[in-house]
């Protein structure tokens, strides 16, 4: 038995954010309906895409039956209350004012069902002057201050490469969704509305960093690959390639200098403590550089890993994937695409003893299921569904 079998989830919502909210409820057993407008998710068109279907849409929409619903037309917003009154999720992204257009804000659906748990995400929150201002992962690392602190010293910002951002705000409201689903089911409450923001989540990700401007007046700076508070701790050049390694305290960074064969940096009292050590980075990175360049990367990875100096190779994804250790966590799922061949996606990053997440079948192609949703979950008949389409309600 799934952890949420029985849950049946609305997932309205676009992009990146809430389909991943909408996706680990599916991974987790719920019955997770994906409605999008008859134009789609505009995330389907997105690069790369191949056969007709984008690489980001696939990565956060397994699992979901979809279908198509326009929400402007009265016989569309018909089909949304019915479909309200059956759900105990809806997930959706719209800007607030764009929302309650829509009939998708909490007094709407609360007098629809006052049992559904609405999760809102939105880009800048509901409050505020930015509160309708729709919101993308990258502008909210420009926003937030990681852009800021994100690349070279001696070049301008970067982007991270993932979108943290989006996919850390959707897990967050599928933790707060599963907390509000346990309050109702014990009592403690009936539905609810749960709101989360990309800037909120950007903002609690930023941890360490929040608290050093708070307590110390500390505004990090860019410094690359480095930990600005702990040196060394960074990525070098190889004789191959690239490594990430660095002492993590005083005891790693005598560890690290005898595994670099530098017996004179160990000794040397500047560089005994991680304070020196900060306030000496320039010269002691350009001592270290030369040393990392004489063996490759495998052979460092071997020696740093018997001294106990935290370090990794530095590899891009098509390495990562193909890594024993990624292939031993079984995170390369493959499905059948539903044309003859198969789909590698990533697989549920959790793992549970008891009620074991299972990742469902590809993601639904547009409208895909919506005649068999309609007829299955509503009732209809095939004269009301020609109807509905004649009308452009779906």
């Amino acid at each position: 038995m799934s952890a949420l079998a029985g849950v049946k989830v609305l997932d309205l919502s676009r992009v990146l954010a809430g389909p991943s909210c909408g996706q680990l409820f599916a991974d987790m057993g719920a019955e997770v309906i994906k409605v999008e407008d008859r134009g789609g998710d505009e995330n389907r068109n997105w690069l790369p895409v191949v056969d007709g279907r984008g690489a980001n849409y696939m990565s956060v929409n397994r699992g979901k039956r979809g279908i198509t619903l326009n929400l402007k037309s009265p016989q569309g917003q018909e089909l949304l209350a019915a479909l309200v009154r059956r759900s105990d999720v809806l997930i959706e992204n719209f800007p607030p004012e764009t929302a309650r257009r829509l009939g998708l804000d909490w007094p709407t659906l609360q007098a629809i069902n006052e049992n559904l748990v609405h999760v809102s995400i939105t880009g800048y929150g509901s409050r505020g002057p930015l509160k309708d201002r729709p919101g993308y992962d990258n502008m909210l690392q420009a926003f937030s201050g990681m852009m800021a602190m994100t690349g070279e010293p001696d070049r301008g910002p970067a982007r991270l490469g993932p979108s943290v951002i989006d996919l850390g705000t959707g897990a967050l409201a599928f933790a707060a969704a599963c907390a509000a689903l346990l309050a109702r089911n014990e009592g403690r409450a009936k539905g609810q509305h749960v709101e989360c923001s990309l800037l909120q989540t950007a903002l609690s990700q930023l941890g360490y960093h929040f608290t050093a401007l708070t307590m110390a007046g500390v505004v990090p700076a860019r410094t690359g690959s480095a930990v600005w508070h702990i040196v060394p701790y960074q990525c070098f050049q190889t004789a191959d390639g690239w490594i990430l390694a660095g002492a993590t305290n005083d005891a790693a960074w005598q560890r690290m200098a005898a595994a670099l064969e530098a017996p004179d940096l160990a000794a040397n009292p500047a560089y005994a403590t991680n304070l020196g050590r900060s306030q000496a980075r320039l010269e002691l990175v350009a001592l270290l550089e030369p040393c990392f360049r004489t063996r490759p990367t495998a052979e460092w990875v071997a020696r740093f890993d018997a001294a106990k100096v935290p370090c990794s190779p530095v590899q891009d994804v098509e390495e990562a994937l193909a890594h024993p250790q990624v292939q031993a966590l079984g995170m390369v799922q493959e499905v059948p695409d539903g044309r003859g061949g198969t789909l590698r996606l990533c697989n549920v990053p959790i793992e549970m003893s008891a009620t074991p997440p299972t990742p469902g079948g590809r993601p639904p192609d547009l409208g895909e299921h919506t005649e068999d949703v309609l007829r299955e979950v509503l009732g209809l008949d095939p004269a009301a569904i020609s109807a509905l389409r004649q009308a452009q309600a779906i």
